[in-house]
């Protein structure tokens, strides 16, 4: 080479050798052996292959084993290695070993947190030499290089780092800690608790000592003491945050079953697209080795329970009637039943359409940034407390302060919501300094137990069992709404068969004339969700006049049939939930408002009375948040930052923030590692719950590290075999409809579609006008007991005791 190229031979790479010969030799051929330890071949291309393919040597052996194709792909066959000099494999291993003791181990302070047991701080303390090298022996990489690390698979690399970290581990003694001894160890207790367990990974050098863990456990509980106050990492100030707290049960074991702990959590929220600061990460340590911690007092700020009474600064301007806000709805209204439309002419297709959440999901193009998410100190007493509640505000004013902000946003359910509104009403600068807001999830479970209520001994129940789409051991669980999911399920497929089987009848109602255009209407509104231009569709004059006529025919029909007007009612309250569900996953505040101003008559209709009290005075200082703390009112929810956004690539998928602590925060507590079965000594219990929120966040940073987090699957609404099964659930509830009393086909008297029971005249006139009742004791309440007199604000609802069929 030197003499062909004429250059010093110090300055010549390798790795560009086959470069080089390919370029001035091109007459040459090279050949990759099957084995990725042995070289490539080379041979002039005049040279027939098979006079030299004797000369080859493999390896006769081939043996049969029993391999786990889920590990292994292809067992690579046995080698025979001939000449090999013992001194130099020593050579190359002390090489490594000097690699990892020159390593520095982790430098971050002590206890290292979840930001800092990441993927990226193991390859930090992982010698390039080392990760290449087993990159090699197991066969992942064939790259000979050592100036950079060797590219592997996604799904090898994170195999190849954890071993690497095995061997950092056991080289150092133990002394150099790395993120996975650590996030492996305590997150094998956060979900387990199981010591024994913890000792055999160990023993086996998967992870730390459980002497180390316990005392790693400690120390976070002393880092949440010594940091209380302070910017969590990933926020910024002078930013809007909301806080969210709710009740949280450890079920530690009691003899009686009495005494168990019931305390409160809360999680931290800010919209990750409006921060603007960094926060300098922690410098100080706390020092290594201590295993206990110290029982300490927590401050609680008693609070004694005076005269109560109702909000008194909401407005007599502020209007009132339904009426108003139903134009908020019509643009939603006239989408779902496009959607209606479209399932119901592509039913017969073998690629079914998805369901109301997979159909939104394709329509919609709005993706919102991640929410920062923080766990807060848990405040060891139960939120039924009116001191408990007290204490929460006035440490939700300190984070305020902390924060730099004038005022904070809270959400609760209706539980505590009750609660801390009686003490803010009060005090004037609560008032000022937090805004109170009703959680959206347990208000949704609330009105799904309104409409089981209604519906349960009209057919609801026998249609939803006999239909298998729910099971008889959980008919309960979907009737009262306490089963979250499967209830809502539930409602959106009877939903959508009773609008399939009402519009059918208005297709059969249809005269020669009226059929033609509506047809070719529905054939367009096709069209338009194939060619991505349904939002450009649904606002044209003939699509509206679709709508007109569809709604003109349900109204008359509502006049002449009372079990058709029933269901219809039905399709109309599972029609209010999916707005009001809307209006969460898309951020839009003015959906979120009209559409509970719907869902507040019924409450009182249906003697939900904690609602009927609370939901109309959260709605009215909702509505008053312009004028009393604008400056919240833009930031936060004009511009959709009042949900929590917990992925980045999905759109429609924001949630509720009651619900998001009910998925992060408790949901990370109520695991097999709880307080069951620790024991009942006040700081063993103290030194879990402080560390519970870091323990848990480092819990899913393990995850992530194995790969089990994937962020980038397909939403479940969307896969095919969620599609097919939900279409034939469909086809099932149509069927089991038809084979009872089709409500939307049968004149007469209003009767249970399931049984034939008729009601009576008086049950009938109870069922059609409940509403009208609900909306009438709603006017009044809102208008003598929050808007005039806000003193009689806890006096004694009426309650209506609306008669049903049994």
């Amino acid at each position: 080479m030197k003499l062909l190229k004429n250059f010093l031979l110090l300055s010549f790479r390798t790795d560009r050798l086959k470069y080089r010969i390919k370029k001035d030799f091109p007459q040459l051929t090279f050949y990759s052996q099957p084995r990725k330890n042995l070289s490539e071949l080379v041979y002039i291309e005049s040279l027939p292959a098979e006079s030299f393919m004797d000369t080859l040597q493999f390896s006769s052996t081939d043996e049969s084993t029993c391999t786990d194709e889920s590990d292994v792909d292809q067992q690579p066959q046995p080698i025979k290695v001939f000449d090999v000099n013992p001194k130099k494999t020593l050579f190359d291993a002390s090489l490594i070993k000097k690699s990892l003791a020159d390593k520095p181990g982790m430098v971050c302070p002590w206890p290292p947190t979840s930001s800092d047991l990441n993927m990226k701080s193991a390859l930090d303390i992982v010698p390039l030499e080392l990760f290449n090298f087993m990159s090699w022996v197991t066969g992942s990489s064939e790259e000979p290089t050592l100036s950079e690390m060797v590219n592997v698979s996604d799904d090898t690399y994170p195999k190849i780092l954890s071993i690497c970290q095995d061997i950092v581990y056991l080289a150092s003694g133990g002394r150099k800690q790395t993120p996975k001894a650590l996030s492996l160890g305590l997150t094998t207790r956060h979900l387990t608790g199981s010591s024994q367990l913890l000792t055999i990974l160990h023993k086996l050098g998967h992870c730390s000592s459980t002497s180390t863990i316990i005392g790693f456990e400690t120390s976070l509980a002393e880092l949440q003491l010594a940091t209380q106050g302070s910017i969590p990492k990933g926020f910024g100030r002078s930013i809007p945050a909301i806080l969210v707290w709710d009740n949280i049960d450890f079920g530690e074991e009691t003899l009686s079953g009495k005494g168990t702990t019931h305390h409160t959590n809360g999680i931290l929220i800010q919209n990750k697209a409006m921060i603007s600061e960094t926060v300098k990460p922690r410098e100080f340590s706390l020092p290594r080795g201590q295993r206990t911690l110290k029982a300490k007092s927590v401050t609680m700020f008693e609070y004694h329970l005076t005269k109560r009474h109702g909000p008194t600064d909401v407005r007599s301007d502020i209007e009132i009637d339904e009426k108003y806000f139903v134009a908020n709805l019509k643009s939603a209204n006239n989408l779902d039943l496009s959607f209606i439309i479209l399932k119901y002419l592509t039913s017969s297709y073998d690629d079914h359409l998805p369901g109301w959440t997979g159909f939104n999901c394709e329509i919609d193009s709005t993706i919102f940034p991640k929410s920062a998410i923080h766990y807060m100190p848990v405040i060891e007493a139960s939120p039924t407390d009116m001191t408990t509640v007290n204490t929460i505000l006035i440490k939700s004013v300190s984070v305020a302060d902390s924060f730099q902000l004038s005022n904070i946003l809270l959400v609760f359910d209706q539980a505590i919501y009750a609660k801390a509104q009686q003490i803010r009403w009060k005090d004037p600068e609560l008032s000022k300094r937090l805004v109170i807001r009703l959680g959206e999830f347990h208000t949704t479970m609330a009105f799904l137990a309104i409409i089981g209520k209604v519906y349960k001994d009209a057919g609801l129940q026998d249609i939803l069992i006999e239909s298998d789409v729910v099971a008889q051991g959980s008919i309960n669980g979907v009737i009262n709404g306490h089963h979250y999911n499967r209830s809502l399920r539930a409602h959106k497929l009877l939903y959508e068969a009773l609008q399939r089987l009402r519009f059918s009848v208005f297709l059969d109602s249809l005269g020669e004339n009226d059929a033609i255009p509506i047809q070719k209407e529905m054939t367009n509104l096709e069209l338009a969700y194939g060619t991505k231009t349904l939002s450009e569709y649904l606002i044209t004059e003939d699509y509206i006049i679709l709508v007109d006529k569809f709604e003109t025919f349900v109204s008359q029909k509502c006049k002449e049939n009372p079990t058709f007007a029933f269901w219809s009612n039905y399709i109309n309250l599972v029609q209010t939930v999916l707005m009001f569900i809307r209006a969460t996953r898309q951020s839009d505040w003015t959906l979120h408002l009209s559409s509970l101003r719907c869902m507040l008559p019924w409450f009182f209709s249906y003697d939900r009375m904690n609602y009927a009290r609370y939901a109309p005075a959260y709605w009215l200082e909702m509505m008053r948040l312009p004028i009393s703390h604008p400056e919240l009112d833009v930031n936060m929810f004009k511009d959709g930052n009042w949900t929590v956004h917990r992925q980045d690539n999905s759109p429609f998928s924001s949630i509720a923030c009651d619900q998001a602590i009910e998925e992060t925060c408790n949901g990370d507590s109520k695991t097999k590692g709880g307080i069951v079965g620790m024991t009942l000594n006040r700081g063993a219990v103290q030194r879990w719950i402080l560390a519970q929120p870091e323990r848990a966040a480092i819990t899913r940073q393990c995850e992530e590290m194995s790969t089990m987090d994937k962020p980038h699957r397909k939403r479940k609404d969307l896969d095919r075999s969620r599609l097919k099964r939900d279409e034939g659930s469909i086809c099932a509830l149509i069927s089991t409809i038809d084979s009872m009393i089709n409500p939307f086909d049968n004149p007469g008297e209003l009767v249970s579609i399931s049984s034939g029971v008729v009601a009576g005249d008086s049950i009938t006139k109870d069922l059609l006008s409940s509403k009208e009742k609900g909306a009438q004791a709603l006017d009044l309440f809102m208008q003598n007991r929050l808007i005039k007199n806000p003193r009689r604000f806890l006096c004694t609802n009426q309650e209506y005791e609306i008669e049903n069929f049994f």
